[in-house]
């Protein structure tokens, strides 16, 4: 790669040095207010490109690029751009661009490549000091922030494609029961909360889903359930507010068993679950019976894990990705790829059939 200096007097009287190079076809421009500065960023992008060039100057020492499309502004385009999305994760990412891009943040967004991607990814480890999930959520987040980008085609592929995250902690990974882990907790738990129980794990629903089903939501001859709602928790106070995004509105359909378990001879506005006083149920009044069942068979899972389990048993059972993605109501394939798709086996075992088929 060949850059170049060029020297432009200001009105006040000084001199910037601009420093050109083009990258996919397109011009990128550096301002440095001192030309040894300027050398250097020169040669460094020559040597090893644009983005080791930003990280050996230090972002806090590199002026802004003159008209530069930077990683904040793809940032805020994005976020201001998402549609279906409550407005709690909306301030979410909003914290992720006011605290979270750190060393990504004044970059042209052109300039960003897998390496500095990776250098991000450390420094929240390192500097943030975030946990593998917290990372894992974040580069999320960034990666359909560069996503919208190509298909805007303001770059031409995504730089956090292929990203090597940290591990996440024991407590973070997600737990998939077996039937008889999850027998034993359902058989333990008190009787008032195993319909509820078994709902979760044959529904996939998120318990702030399941806990805002109403009777009229359900569909006995068809067999399913309207998701529309979810509980909120907003200042300590719950809320009646929508599903996490616009895929959680969805319909999912119910196995017998689970149709079995419900009581919908009454009125349709009611609650599908109360609590033992006929009263809605909250996460904190369930956690603590499914908390003393699991507990007794010493057994460490929470009550998402039965979300993990449902989508676990559905793939040993052969159901592809994306019916499975539909199902639990992810935003992105990513999200239930990277969850879920070192457990299906049967795909890679068909995608590897395939090509032994071509070689034969």
């Amino acid at each position: 790669m060949k850059a170049s200096i060029h020297a432009r007097s200001r009105a006040d009287g000084t001199t910037a040095y601009r420093v050109r190079w083009r990258a996919d076809g397109k011009q990128v421009i550096q301002t440095f207010d001192a030309l040894g500065a300027a050398e250097v960023f020169r040669h460094n992008v020559e040597k090893w490109g644009p983005a080791k060039a930003y990280e050996l100057a230090g972002v806090s020492d590199v002026a802004e690029s003159a008209g530069a499309y930077t990683v904040t502004d793809a940032a805020k385009h994005h976020v201001d751009h998402l549609t279906g999305i409550e407005p709690g994760t909306i301030a979410q990412y909003r914290r992720y661009i006011a605290n979270d891009l750190g060393p990504l943040a004044n970059l042209p967004l052109i300039a960003v490549e897998v390496t500095t991607i990776s250098a991000w990814v450390q420094w929240l480890e390192t500097e943030r000091k975030n946990r593998g999930k917290t990372i894992a959520n974040k580069h999320g987040w960034l990666f359909a922030v560069f996503a919208r980008a190509v298909s805007e085609k303001r770059i031409p592929k995504n730089p956090c494609e292929g990203t090597k995250l940290p591990d996440m902690t024991p407590e973070d990974e997600p737990v998939f029961l077996t039937r008889a882990e999850f027998d034993l907790i359902h058989s333990t738990i008190t009787p008032h909360w195993r319909p509820l129980t078994l709902w979760l794990v044959a529904t996939g629903m998120r318990i702030s889903e399941a806990t805002a089903l109403r009777v009229g939501d359900i569909d006995p001859r068809q067999k399913t359930a309207r998701v529309s709602r979810a509980w909120k928790a907003k200042r300590g106070e719950a809320r009646l507010g929508g599903p996490k995004s616009k895929a959680g509105r969805r319909t999912v359909d119910i196995p017998d068993r689970a149709l079995a378990v419900i009581d919908l001879d009454r009125p349709a506005d009611q609650w599908l679950f109360v609590n033992t006083v006929g009263s809605r149920v909250t996460y904190e009044a369930y956690y603590k019976r499914w908390y003393a069942a699991r507990l007794k068979h010493k057994i460490a899972c929470s009550p998402h894990d039965l979300r993990h389990t449902c989508a676990s048993w559905m793939i040993a059972a052969g159901i592809p990705l994306p019916v499975i993605q539909q199902h639990l109501g992810h935003e992105s394939i990513l999200v239930t790829v990277g969850t879920y798709g070192h457990l299906d086996r049967s795909s890679k075992r068909a995608a590897a059939a395939a090509i032994g088929h071509v070689l034969s």
